[in-house]
């Protein structure tokens, strides 16, 4: 059987002084999403730094489930850079493949309405339940080996569309999260196995490949213990090039929303943090580089 190799690291482009910069733009409710998600690629140094002309780019967002953000990508986040990436050149594909409980993907995909919103825009979706899953050897201490998509794998250059939201069993969901949605089912009953390995399982899902850019859509969150309860609203943009950096400034953003989570210990014991950043995955010491905090009443700033 054929098996896959980890691609050599991704570097991260975006950085000051050796260390990852985050930008963190915040968006009011009215406020045009192309221009908050340029400026915080802006504040970067330029997408152009990661994303070329002709570069084929597949973006993952997260649609494990059918209920709107943040437990699911924004279709206006997922539209607005689809937009800017297109207008930097690039060929763009979606993909993803939704979890056991709301499964299966077409369906998920099909109350979201995601599909017509990809036509207008001739973006490919690539359903991983239906690719070529293919295992992939890493050197983790919690993972040798699960399976992955070909296509996910073999994509030229990769944009993650995460949330950011407290988590029952891994604490929070944000960038690294996302690796959930390429392993397969059989390991994903692996990964929840054991409760308190998840957090660490999660981190080294990213060992085959790491993406060249992750953006957090924080306008509307939830802190509540599983994930799901009544709203906050952060109302920010965050974008890296640094899965932990980015995840990390997420965390210290929902932990000002005090509330019974996992969310009360330091980001250096939170097993996604410390394990990806064990293994050179990214760096919690980021550079964060904000453009001007604004007011608002409650009712302009909501989602």
């Amino acid at each position: 059987m054929t098996t896959l190799k980890p691609h050599p690291r991704t570097r991260n482009v975006f950085t000051r002084q050796g260390k990852p910069l985050v930008a963190k733009v915040p968006h009011l409710n009215g406020d045009y999403l192309p221009a908050s998600v340029n400026e915080a690629l802006r504040l970067l140094g330029g997408l152009d730094k990661a994303i070329r002309p002709g570069d084929r780019v597949m973006i993952k967002p997260n649609f494990n489930c059918a209920y709107r953000l943040p437990l699911s990508t924004d279709l206006a986040f997922l539209a607005a850079v689809i937009e800017v990436l297109q207008d930097a050149g690039a060929d763009v594909t979606v993909g993803e493949m939704s979890g056991r409980a709301d499964g299966p993907t077409e369906s998920v995909i099909a109350r979201l309405g995601v599909l017509p919103l990809l036509e207008r825009y001739g973006v490919e979706f690539v359903n991983f339940e239906h690719d070529e899953w293919i295992p992939l050897e890493v050197e983790g201490r919690y993972w040798d080996t699960f399976r992955v998509p070909r296509s996910i794998y073999e994509a030229e250059k990769r944009v993650y569309l995460a949330n950011m939201r407290s988590h029952s069993s891994a604490r929070f969901t944000a960038s690294l999260k996302l690796g959930v949605g390429w392993i397969d089912l059989q390991d994903r009953s692996i990964l929840h196995s054991e409760r308190e390995l998840v957090e660490h399982r999660v981190a080294e899902l990213h060992l085959g490949w790491q993406p060249n850019l992750a953006l957090i859509d924080g306008r509307r969150s939830t802190v509540a213990a599983y994930g799901r309860g009544e709203y906050v609203y952060p109302n920010v943009i965050l974008v890296s090039g640094d899965m932990v950096a980015i995840d990390a400034e997420a965390v210290r953003i929902l932990k000002q929303y005090p509330a019974e989570n996992r969310l009360d210990i330091p980001l250096k014991e939170m097993g996604q943090l410390k394990t990806a950043q064990e293994h050179g995955l990214g760096s919690m010491d980021s550079v964060i580089v904000a453009a001007p905090a604004r007011t608002s009443t409650e009712q302009e700033a909501r989602f």
